[in-house]
């Protein structure tokens, strides 16, 4: 496996208090304003005004990240971080968390692309399965681990909870002082000349993205769901829905840094899809099997296989995205693949005014066949663009 260097793992640890920063607070301030205010619509408000400022300032985002030093962009998001906690030290209004929200969350989607876009240009494409890895392990462990740290504060460090989310953001900051980066000699290029760029690009990668738009809906069923199919249909303690939502991501930490020891198996395009395709029986046996710890295993088995399939996907994709147009082209992913979890949220939504939790699994699962099963057709070209891509490079040197 090839070595990383030193910055490589200076952002990673920066990246990685961030995202704890980001997964304590929303932890923590939904539950806060649900106990305070008595109100779900209330708490509901943070993830969605948390999604919509992602939404609005990936763009703006992938634009600078594409005509500036994306390290310093790096660092510049530690300092909006820091912001928002520090709003956070002034007061406990309601006002001040949803203001708190907009900063976080600008400093958290501002950090994950620049160390993308620092990946992309300052490491060999040798490297990029390495540095996915990391990516992918880190980005699962933050989740748990600020997910378990929020909500033990809830219980038991109240009054300096803030103050303790407010040194990971200067931590972070101090791990992400930037390096010289060379200057993209596109940027003279019209802005309008990029967007077409990107639009044509994206074109050729549809299938990639439809793919991996059903996939971020698999995750968005299991979120939706897997509450109401612990508490009314099996009918048991909550700490075996906390255990099924932790699994997912303990499955994900060990498949990221399996799938190095997996490569060899799991390295071309129909491999890839065949394990996409294993997402349907791993929906349906949670519609058939009504048990709690054979639910958590099956969790654990899809956190182990998103990891496993997207660091290849990922690390192609960064293959095939062209440098000078790479910010842009990542902002729209984020937003396309983004918006999948809004719009399929809806979706399962309002299918649960009318079937029970047990029978959209069901459905789930079996439309699912027949969708992944296209990743047979739209992955081969996907990988055929990297190896060609590669090859152009290798002869450009």
């Amino acid at each position: 496996m090839a070595r990383l260097p030193i910055f490589f793992y200076r952002y990673l640890g920066s990246r990685f208090l961030s995202s704890i920063v980001s997964n304590a607070f929303a932890v923590y301030f939904l539950w806060e304003i649900v106990v305070t205010f008595k109100s779900v619509f209330l708490a509901g408000l943070i993830p969605t005004i948390s999604l919509a400022s992602d939404l609005i300032l990936v763009i703006p985002i992938g634009h600078l990240i594409d005509r500036f030093n994306s390290t310093k962009l790096g660092m510049l998001s530690s300092l909006v971080l820091i912001l928002g906690v520090a709003f956070l030290l002034t007061g406990d209004s309601i006002f001040l968390i949803y203001t708190a929200t907009i900063f976080i969350t600008l400093g958290v989607t501002m950090k994950g692309d620049a160390i993308s876009a620092t990946t992309k240009k300052n490491l060999d494409t040798e490297q990029f399965m390495s540095a996915n890895q990391r990516l992918q392990g880190a980005g699962y462990a933050s989740a748990l681990t600020g997910a378990l740290f929020g909500g033990f504060s809830i219980i038991y460090l109240t009054r300096y909870f803030v103050f303790i989310i407010f040194i990971m953001a200067i931590a972070s900051f101090l791990l992400s002082f930037p390096i010289k980066e060379a200057k993209n000699t596109d940027n003279q290029v019209k802005l309008r000349s990029q967007l077409s760029s990107s639009l044509g690009f994206l074109k050729k990668i549809t299938g990639f993205l439809a793919v991996g738009f059903v996939l971020n809906g698999l995750i968005e069923s299991l979120d939706v769901y897997s509450s109401g199919l612990f508490h009314l249909v099996l009918k048991v303690s909550p700490v075996y829905y906390t255990l099924f939502v932790a699994f997912l991501s303990i499955g994900g930490i060990i498949g990221s840094f399996a799938s190095g020891l997996l490569q060899r198996y799991v390295n071309t395009a129909h491999r890839i899809s065949l394990l996409i395709v294993l997402f349907s029986p791993a929906i349906l046996f949670i519609a058939l099997v009504k048990s709690a710890i054979g639910d958590i295993t099956d969790s654990f088995l899809i956190g182990f296989l998103l990891p496993v399939i997207n660091i290849p996907l990922s690390v192609n994709l960064m293959k095939v995205i062209p440098r000078n147009i790479y910010g842009k082209v990542m902002a729209f992913l984020r937003v396309f693949l983004g918006g999948a979890t809004p719009a399929l949220a809806a979706v399962f939504s309002f299918l649960a005014l009318f079937f029970s939790v047990n029978s959209i699994f069901l459905y789930v699962g079996i439309i699912l066949f027949p969708v992944c099963a296209l990743s047979f057709k739209a992955l081969p070209r996907f990988f055929a663009m990297a190896n060609n891509e590669k090859q152009n490079s290798e002869g450009s040197t």
